[in-house]
Protein backbone atom coordinates (compact mmCIF):
# COMPACT_ATOMS: atom_id res chain seq x y z
CA UNK A 1 0.00 0.00 0.00
CA UNK A 2 1.41 3.36 -1.02
CA UNK A 3 0.37 6.37 1.05
CA UNK A 4 1.58 9.72 -0.21
CA UNK A 5 1.46 13.13 1.39
CA UNK A 6 1.86 12.21 5.04
CA UNK A 7 4.17 14.57 6.90
CA UNK A 8 4.30 12.70 10.23
CA UNK A 9 4.09 9.13 11.48
CA UNK A 10 0.76 9.98 13.16
CA UNK A 11 -0.68 11.31 9.89
CA UNK A 12 0.57 8.24 8.02
CA UNK A 13 -0.95 5.87 10.62
CA UNK A 14 -4.30 7.69 10.57
CA UNK A 15 -4.41 7.67 6.76
CA UNK A 16 -3.52 3.99 6.67
CA UNK A 17 -6.20 3.17 9.25
CA UNK A 18 -8.85 5.05 7.26
CA UNK A 19 -7.92 3.29 4.02
CA UNK A 20 -7.92 -0.13 5.73
CA UNK A 21 -11.43 0.61 7.06
CA UNK A 22 -12.61 1.21 3.50
CA UNK A 23 -12.64 5.00 3.37
CA UNK A 24 -11.91 6.32 -0.12
CA UNK A 25 -9.69 9.24 0.81
CA UNK A 26 -10.62 11.25 -2.29
CA UNK A 27 -14.10 11.61 -0.77
CA UNK A 28 -12.93 12.89 2.64
CA UNK A 29 -10.92 15.69 4.14
CA UNK A 30 -8.32 14.72 6.72
CA UNK A 31 -6.95 17.34 9.08
CA UNK A 32 -4.20 16.26 11.48
CA UNK A 33 -2.90 18.23 14.45
CA UNK A 34 -0.24 16.38 16.41
CA UNK A 35 -1.55 12.88 16.98
CA UNK A 36 -5.25 13.75 16.46
CA UNK A 37 -6.97 13.61 13.08
CA UNK A 38 -10.42 14.70 11.95
CA UNK A 39 -11.89 12.80 9.00
CA UNK A 40 -14.78 14.74 7.46
CA UNK A 41 -17.14 13.91 4.59
CA UNK A 42 -18.73 16.34 2.16
CA UNK A 43 -21.83 16.64 4.37
CA UNK A 44 -19.83 17.84 7.36
CA UNK A 45 -20.08 14.58 9.31
CA UNK A 46 -16.83 13.68 10.97
CA UNK A 47 -15.00 11.30 13.27
CA UNK A 48 -11.97 12.05 15.39
CA UNK A 49 -9.09 9.60 15.15
CA UNK A 50 -6.24 9.43 17.63
CA UNK A 51 -2.81 7.90 17.04
CA UNK A 52 -1.42 6.36 20.25
CA UNK A 53 2.35 6.72 20.16
CA UNK A 54 2.93 4.10 22.86
CA UNK A 55 0.91 1.31 21.25
CA UNK A 56 1.36 2.58 17.67
CA UNK A 57 -2.37 2.15 17.03
CA UNK A 58 -5.21 4.37 15.84
CA UNK A 59 -8.59 4.51 17.54
CA UNK A 60 -11.79 6.51 17.18
CA UNK A 61 -12.10 9.05 19.95
CA UNK A 62 -15.16 8.83 22.14
CA UNK A 63 -17.47 11.80 21.83
CA UNK A 64 -20.52 13.24 23.56
CA UNK A 65 -23.70 14.23 21.77
CA UNK A 66 -25.74 17.32 22.60
CA UNK A 67 -27.39 15.43 25.49
CA UNK A 68 -24.05 14.47 27.06
CA UNK A 69 -24.45 10.84 26.02
CA UNK A 70 -21.20 9.08 25.23
CA UNK A 71 -20.90 7.39 21.89
CA UNK A 72 -18.06 5.71 20.11
CA UNK A 73 -17.34 3.65 17.05
CA UNK A 74 -16.07 0.11 17.27
CA UNK A 75 -14.41 -1.51 14.28
CA UNK A 76 -13.57 -5.17 14.27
Amino acid sequence: MVIKGAETIAEYAIMRWAIEQGFVMENFTLTVNGNVGKLEDRHGDSITLVYDRETRTVHVEESKDEHGTHSFFRYE
